[in-house]
């Protein structure tokens, strides 16, 4: 994939203004006004095609953004990835939640039920196979409550979830078969789809995948067992899958801050209309210092591994010619080229985040921003890996 953007970022702020100057650096920025933006966008377009979210907050990790999200009129609940991220969103007082990873082992079985137990039934998890069934249902009647659970089903990429078809009927049916647990129905998450660059290719894929899984959910209620959620579906395909109107809900994510993976994708709004992938606004930057300066053609910032996830190239938001290189676990490289005196040392550089999932999971809190000025800090609650 290509590591060019395709748009320009616009700052809604300065990062050299002596407002900003407190800052130490590297930090994590969200600029809240972008961010109330993109919630409304997807609002507003999930509005216009009666179609519903249950925004996934393994992007933030945020209860003040999970709470945003609630607010929101199309908004059913939210997803965590995680027990630890379920367990901050409980405490935050979030009690519509579905855990997304299948859950196997008995230290996570257990405090899932009890966290189950203690918020009520609108705590869901997905189950893949019949381990995960089975020791979940024994939990649940050893702590005397009931389950919900979602049927996770593989979309061929083959890291979680059953086979669509037999396989998942069959689940549902040993689902169905233990008094402690109650079956809502299914997820059907195609991530593999959600950064293909050619928005033709990633509808045509979408649509067979919801096929399959409409199918597999008409099987399971032909065999008597009520299956009435079909969740799934990304910002990568928010509109594909809202056009479709397949899902129940939807399980977008990254929207509400963007990253420079998403931005170099093409966005589609009907098959063979071609659009750049700017429904949605960047929100979430690192703020980083010039440090050093070597060569006229390079200059150092104080941001490398350990501040921004390196699975892709982040963008110099100020100068979205300039490239980016990772220059260890503290430094990061830029390319001036002829531009030598456009960054001096000490001054704030602005990266437009490269995967903002994993590099907020690198920060202790937002430094948040509104009108450009700094507005307060919100812990990262749920980061971890737990």
């Amino acid at each position: 994939m290509t590591s060019e953007p395709r748009l320009p970022t616009v700052l809604g702020f300065d990062p050299n203004d002596p407002a900003l100057s407190s800052l130490p650096t590297p930090s994590l920025l969200l600029d809240l006004d972008a961010l109330d933006r993109n919630l409304e966008r997807m609002n507003g377009y999930l509005e216009e095609h009666g179609r519903f979210a249950r925004p996934h907050t393994k992007t933030h990790k945020s209860p003040q953004i999970a709470q945003r999200q609630l607010s929101q009129s199309r908004t059913v609940g939210i997803c965590c990835a995680r027990i630890s991220e379920a367990e901050a969103m409980v405490a935050a007082g979030i009690d519509k939640v579905l855990v997304t990873s299948p859950i196997t082992t008995a230290e996570k079985i257990e405090r899932f039920v009890a966290l189950s137990t203690a918020a009520g039934s609108g705590i869901w998890t997905v189950v893949d196979g019949d381990l995960g069934v089975r020791r979940l249902a024994d939990e649940a009647q050893r702590q005397a409550t009931t389950c919900n659970v979602i049927i996770d089903l593989d979309p061929g990429f083959h890291r979680t979830g059953v086979t669509m078809g037999a396989p998942a009927v069959a689940l549902a049916q040993l689902v169905a078969s233990r008094p402690s647990l109650v079956l809502r129905g299914l997820q059907m998450y195609a991530g593999t789809l959600m950064h293909l660059e050619d928005a033709v290719e990633r509808r045509t894929k979408a649509a067979a995948l919801w096929d399959q899984a409409v199918a597999t959910a008409d099987a399971i209620k032909a065999a008597g067992i009520p299956c009435d959620v079909l969740t799934g579906g990304g910002t990568g395909t928010f509109n594909i899958d809202a056009d479709l109107g397949t899902a129940s809900d939807q399980q977008v994510g990254s929207y509400v801050f963007m990253d420079a993976q998403y931005r170099v994708i093409e966005n589609s709004l009907s098959a063979g209309e071609q659009a750049p992938f700017d429904y949605f606004e960047p929100s979430l930057f690192v703020l980083a210092s010039a440090v050093s300066q070597s060569v006229p053609q390079l200059i150092t910032v104080d941001a490398g591994f350990k501040a921004l996830a390196c699975d892709h190239i982040p963008e110099i938001a100020q100068f979205p010619g300039m490239r980016f290189h990772f220059g260890g676990d503290e430094h990061g490289m830029i390319e001036v080229h002829e531009q030598t005196d456009a960054i001096q040392l000490g001054d704030r550089v602005v990266l437009l985040v490269s995967h903002c999932d994993p590099t907020v999971n690198l920060h202790q809190h937002y430094v948040t921003l509104r009108d450009g000025n700094i507005a307060g800090t919100w812990e990262i609650a749920a980061r971890g890996v737990a």
